[in-house]
């Protein structure tokens, strides 16, 4: 979907990098998340195709003497207005209301992205009996679960029933919360490449 591409890419280019925070899982009805990041999907379009228009349309008005390709200059200047709207995505809108499922879709994937970055090495201290890379996991079926059910796309969550409930199972006998609805950043830097040997 051309509009989710450009509001993901707008988030992508801006917010790479945000203010470091613990994030957690809210309690969200998928119909109202779908809507309203249809809504903010709409808005944020709507923005970068009048900013995208006018730059790409301009460019070669502005910047024609100096180069041959008019075609070269309507693409710079409509990256240059994807840009400006990331750039007013992240300032301006990010903290606005009709923005906020958006943006929690946005940092839940990006949070389940890091999980998944060091999955491997996680599962091993798993087998090892490390506590603290189960309550990673935990999370990371947890929110799995969460972002497939906001996006209406239950199916995909079969792949991992099995290593969900062996989790379950190894936690509950631990006397582990399974609750684990939080997560931090910094909580997998200790599961990447060398990190144990490091220590």
């Amino acid at each position: 979907m051309v509009g989710y591409d450009l509001l993901k890419i707008s988030n992508q280019i801006y917010l790479l990098e945000p203010e470091v925070v613990v994030f957690q899982i809210q309690d969200i009805d998928p119909k109202f998340y779908r809507s309203q990041t249809r809504k903010a999907t709409l808005i944020v379009m709507a923005i970068f195709m009048v900013i995208g228009w006018f730059l790409a349309y301009m460019f070669p008005k502005w910047l024609g003497d100096y180069f041959e390709s008019t075609l070269t200059l309507n693409f710079v200047g409509a990256f240059v207005g994807l840009m400006i709207t990331a750039f007013m995505t992240k300032s301006f809108f990010a903290d606005k209301p009709w923005m906020h499922e958006a943006m929690y879709g946005w940092r839940l994937k990006r949070s389940l992205m890091h999980v998944t970055n060091r999955q491997r090495h996680i599962l091993e201290a798993i087998e090892q009996g490390d506590q603290q890379a189960m309550r990673i996991l935990r999370f990371y079926h947890l929110g799995l679960e969460q972002m497939h059910r906001l996006e209406d796309n239950s199916t995909s969550l079969i792949d991992v029933l099995a290593e969900k409930r062996d989790l379950e199972k190894k936690m509950t006998e631990l006397g582990l919360d399974l609750n684990q609805t939080e997560f931090d950043e910094a909580w997998v830097e200790d599961y990447k490449e060398g990190a144990k040997d490091d220590d």
